[in-house]
């Protein structure tokens, strides 16, 4: 037939809009032919056109049963799809059928860790570098597995030798600043992403990451982090769809619509702050849409979904499908809660689906696009003048603190200090071990030193691996303190379990530059206060606003000598720990931190204030 020959030249050429244009000619001609329908089916996969080649593939595959490579093609489909389920069925029954069949291995793995089925996503890998020991792709999988696992020493080795294999592997070169990040190696990291960004001047992932590395260096400027936000990020979101500006206008109904964006709508830190909001919302005056993008979902969004907001289920969506779905929603307020955290689409503001764009809570900095309208603060995080020009957004001060919190459903009764049963204080930090810079050791080691027999308890998921748990005794160590008295804990399966392990502890030490935010909140709440170091950024100045507002101003320091100081004479008085262990619940409690009804309002009446203003400033009337 004329027109599959022309089809096929046009394949053969990677002409695939052409060749699909032909090939379906023939297929009008004849529709049963077996040929023209696999022209069609791969030229839809060429085209990046899965949806509509699903329903040929699960054509031909009935009429050739025995094609592993319909089947894998059909799996690959449904996987790029996002039909993930469907996925593992199709992959699974072909590697049963072939177990050497090399890419339907390397895809089944990455289904399962796309499921978060990390042993059988390992095994698959594990497979596929037996039948090919150097696919740098296989590799690269691999030691993105190790890092969920936080084997660290295996993922830089897996890794490694993805890279002597193909030297510019951006993606190698991006999970190896992961890596590093998680390690407490935060500088490192960025080296890395650096390096990825020299071959992917413009990767959106790699821009982000790099990003949020940075409020984890120590030694790096306010001014310089700030900088590289503002040179970044609107290169880094260039929009190439529609991106008129939603003009300002009231609903009929009166009510203004507020979009939350997010991934972490589970039993995750931001949750903790947004679902306070969310259930004390005023529904009678506001209509409130959550976008959801995360993979994750448990009973903390099965409670969200509950709420009187309308649930809409993005995961997976590109930015420009999350800002159609926004504009056809009609917002008037959307509200970034991820900033450059995992599964964020922040790209999706830069179009300006909603006329009031505002960052809040899920990330401590600028998100550096001019599109964002506010950033959400409060005069402590952000005293006037002094955080202001590190922000393209307008600050905006909530009157009291900027956020609320609600602590777990389940969660244990406070329990005596215990120092009274060791005879010792045991200093404690459960922050994510990115945070845990050189210098904090060094300044935990002062800490150690000037209170003789206290010890130090550690939980962070990044503890599980032996290369850091030997690179964090190196450093006390030097710092002349014995691995004996620093004692280190994984992951726990549950918060309640969580929680119950701050029972070991009589004072938390928080780290700097990057401040705790639950895990401060999480040792308030258990009776134990909590030494924080002020900075001149939002994310230094976190944990000052928290103890602050619950009433424990004594234990902000003013620099690091200082941090050593209050931290040394906290311990010193067990008097003073024993008391504290009995208040801390009910000063938080009764504080602003937890007047959930009381910051909605606060967050409720910002949100009408800034749209109002907006509309003053003569970009739409109210």
């Amino acid at each position: 037939m004329w027109f599959l020959e022309c089809a096929d030249q046009a394949f053969d050429s990677g002409n695939f809009t052409d060749a699909l244009g032909e090939f379906e000619c023939a297929l009008k001609i004849s529709p049963d032919d077996i040929q023209a329908k696999t022209g069609v089916a791969l030229c839809l996969i060429h085209l990046r056109r899965y949806a509509e080649a699903i329903p040929l593939l699960v054509q031909l595959e009935a009429l050739m049963p025995t094609s592993l490579q319909l089947q894998f093609l059909l799996g690959e489909s449904l996987y790029c799809t996002g039909r993930l389920d469907e996925a593992e069925v199709c992959l699974s029954r072909l590697v049963t059928q072939a177990p050497d069949h090399f890419d339907a291995q390397n895809r089944l793995g990455r289904v399962y860790m796309d499921l978060h089925r990390h042993p059988e996503a390992n095994q698959c890998f594990s497979t596929a570098l037996v039948l090919n020991p150097r696919h740098v792709e296989s590799l690269t999988y691999m030691g993105i597995m190790m890092i969920q696992f936080c084997q660290f020493d295996n993922a830089l080795i897996a890794l490694g030798n993805a890279l002597a294999i193909e030297p510019k592997n951006v993606l190698a070169l991006n999970n190896l600043g992961r890596a590093f990040k998680m390690m407490g190696r935060p500088e490192e990291a960025t080296l890395w992403y650096l390096r990825a960004l020299e071959i992917a001047p413009r990767d959106v992932g790699i821009i982000g990451n790099y990003l949020f590395a940075l409020n984890y260096c120590a030694d790096l400027s306010p001014e310089f982090v700030a900088q590289e936000h503002f040179r970044l990020a609107p290169s880094a979101h260039r929009i190439d769809f529609d991106a008129t500006p939603v003009p300002l206008q009231r609903k009929e109904s009166g009510k203004l619509r507020i979009g939350y964006v997010s991934g972490d709508f589970y039993t995750h830190s931001v949750a903790y702050f947004v679902e306070p909001i969310l259930i004390h919302h005023d529904y009678d005056t506001f209509s409130v849409v959550c976008y959801s993008l995360g993979t994750t979902s448990d009973a903390t969004t099965d409670r969200i979904k509950d709420l009187p907001c309308l649930w809409r289920d993005m995961v997976g969506a590109a930015p420009d499908a999350l800002a159609y779905q926004i504009r056809e929603d009609r917002i008037d307020i959307l509200v970034d809660l991820a900033g450059y955290t995992a599964d964020n689409r922040i790209g999706a503001f830069a179009s300006c689906p909603a006329p009031l764009q505002v960052s809040w809570i899920g990330y401590p900095n600028t998100s550096g696009l001019p599109q964002i309208d506010y950033f959400l603060t409060d005069s402590v995080c952000a005293p006037p003048g002094m955080t202001d020009h590190l922000f393209s957004e307008r600050l905006w001060r909530l009157p009291r603190i900027f956020c609320c919190y609600l602590p777990p459903m389940e969660f244990p009764t406070v329990v005596p200090s215990p120092y009274l049963v060791n005879n010792f204080v045991t200093f404690g930090s459960f922050n994510n071990f990115g945070k845990v810079t050189p210098q904090q050791i060094i300044l935990w080691a002062r800490i150690l030193r000037a209170v003789p027999g206290s010890r130090l308890y550690l939980k962070s998921m990044s503890l599980g691996d032996r290369s850091v748990k030997e690179s964090v005794l190196a450093q006390f160590d030097a710092e002349g303190v014995d691995g004996d008295r620093i004692d280190m804990r994984t992951v726990t399966t549950t918060p309640l379990e969580h929680l119950h392990e701050y029972s070991r502890v009589d004072i938390a030490l928080d780290t700097y530059p990057y401040h705790g935010t639950t895990t401060t909140c999480e040792a308030l709440w258990m009776g134990i206060p909590v030494i924080s170091r002020a900075g001149v950024t939002h994310a230094s100045r976190v944990g000052v606003s928290l103890l602050q507002h619950v009433g424990c101003a004594d234990c902000i320091a003013v620099n690091a000598e200082d941090y050593v100081v209050r931290a040394v004479a906290l311990a010193q008085e067990p008097a003073r720990l024993t008391a504290l262990r009995t208040q801390l619940r009910g000063m938080m409690a009764s504080s602003a931190l937890m007047d959930v009804a009381g910051v909605t309002i606060e967050v409720e009446a910002a949100f009408v204030a800034m749209y109002e203003l907006k509309c003053r400033e003569g970009k739409g009337a109210p």
